[in-house]
């Protein structure tokens, strides 16, 4: 059974120069999207104009397709940088699934996968963000509905644990499962790496590495294996108290 490799290495320290590196991307990304903002309203008054013909039709298109999907990735980028704020706090995961599960299931539909959800009564809160906790585990159902649409009959799991029941200590844990194609060790460890996909030029590459930093950012941690032809996200969220 192969072990969980955890990306620890992308919990982001409290270096003097963070907060420079914070508002230098911030400020990049500010710059980069008042570019695509004007690219985005010249393609438009090309395309208002009905008598150009389809070639410069179909590149205007591409132009304002590409600009939309820059901006899209500029928002990710400053999310997967830790420039987005973590309120402090306490969630019910047991709240929170009832949202999860809907939402877990669009994302599974569209992917033509199947999914189960096993979640244990009587949960404790954990301490981190609501609304950055389901930021994870969507990028972690997601990552996993992609992956299991590679494979014949590929299917999704989702485990909720209390504490001790998983694993030892005060954790509640979080497992995302899903069949996949072989990976290797190496595989595995670069599925965290920014920009680093398997799934084709349309991805961003973004996916697991705003959930880990996001993990990172609250205190809770975040790994990965792949044993037997499944892979699985093991999300380790502590207990409030």
């Amino acid at each position: 059974m192969a072990d969980f490799y955890f990306a620890d290495d992308y919990r982001l320290d409290q270096s003097p120069t963070r907060e420079f590196y914070e508002t230098f991307l911030k400020g990049f990304v500010h710059k980069h999207n008042n570019l695509m903002g004007v690219i985005q309203g010249f393609s438009s008054l090309i395309l208002y104009d009905d008598d150009i013909n389809e070639e410069v039709r179909e590149s205007a298109q591409q132009m304002q397709d590409s600009s939309k999907i820059a901006s899209s990735l500029n928002q990710e980028v400053l999310i997967s940088a830790g420039c987005s704020r973590c309120d402090d706090g306490t969630a019910s995961v047991t709240d929170l699934m009832t949202y999860w599960k809907d939402k877990a299931g669009e994302i599974c539909q569209a992917a033509g996968v199947g999914l189960q959800i096993n979640s244990r009564d009587g949960l404790p809160r954990v301490k981190g963000d609501g609304s950055k906790l389901s930021e994870i585990f969507f990028h972690l159902v997601r990552n996993a509905a992609e992956a299991a649409a590679e494979v014949s009959e590929g299917s999704v799991a989702v485990d909720l644990f209390p504490p001790g029941e998983a694993s030892p200590g005060t954790n509640v844990d979080l497992f995302v499962r899903n069949t996949s194609v072989p990976m290797s060790e190496e595989d595995v460890k670069k599925a965290f790496e920014p920009f680093h996909t398997s799934k084709g030029s349309e991805h961003f590459g973004l996916g697991l590495t705003t959930a880990c930093v996001i993990s990172g950012q609250m205190g809770m941690r975040l790994g990965l294996r792949h044993a037997d032809g499944t892979t699985t996200a093991w999300l380790a969220m502590p207990q409030e108290g």
